[in-house]
């Protein structure tokens, strides 16, 4: 715990934590990384579970960068929030839950997208969608949504 102590008692942590517009800041952009990131992969994997059919699964590829850039805010902004009060977020259950299913979302992801982006579409051709690529997409969802779900009970649990 000497780390966590350590490590919240640290400038970053301080001005996160005490500054009127630290904690507000880091949580807005945490949100909008959020959105740019389960936004562009939930929508990769409603395409491979079979919504929007007419679109071609490898076109969704477009959509990776943006979820770059949501990871990287989040990543940022969950930082600093996490070292604004480092003891209480590794105490809780709650946020190592939230950590490990962000993992899994991670380790999903590249799975989801070493099937489908690995072999680029020649002349067209459609990727089809395998009961294993929708069993990945499926549990992708359930993974980045228990994130969120997770993230927000943060506040209510210990």
């Amino acid at each position: 715990m000497g780390f966590l102590e350590w490590l919240q008692g640290t400038w970053v942590a301080t001005t996160v934590a005490e500054s009127l517009w630290g904690y507000p800041t880091f949580e807005t952009m945490h949100t909008m990384g959020m959105a740019l990131l389960i936004g562009s992969l939930g929508l990769i994997n409603l395409r491979v579970l079979g919504f929007k059919p007419g679109l071609k699964i490898f076109d969704t590829r477009a959509l990776l960068p943006l979820a770059w850039i949501g990871f990287t805010l989040n990543a940022i902004s969950g930082s600093a929030l996490f070292v604004s009060d480092a003891v209480m977020f590794f105490n809780s259950y709650t946020f190592r839950l939230k950590i490990v299913l962000i993992i899994l979302g991670g380790i999903n992801a590249a799975l989801l997208s070493r099937k489908i982006f690995s072999e680029p579409a020649q002349g067209g051709a459609a990727v089809v969608p395998t009961t294993g690529m929708k069993w990945i997409a499926g549990t992708s969802l359930v993974f980045w949504f228990g994130a969120i779900i997770c993230g927000r009970l943060i506040a209510y649990t210990p």
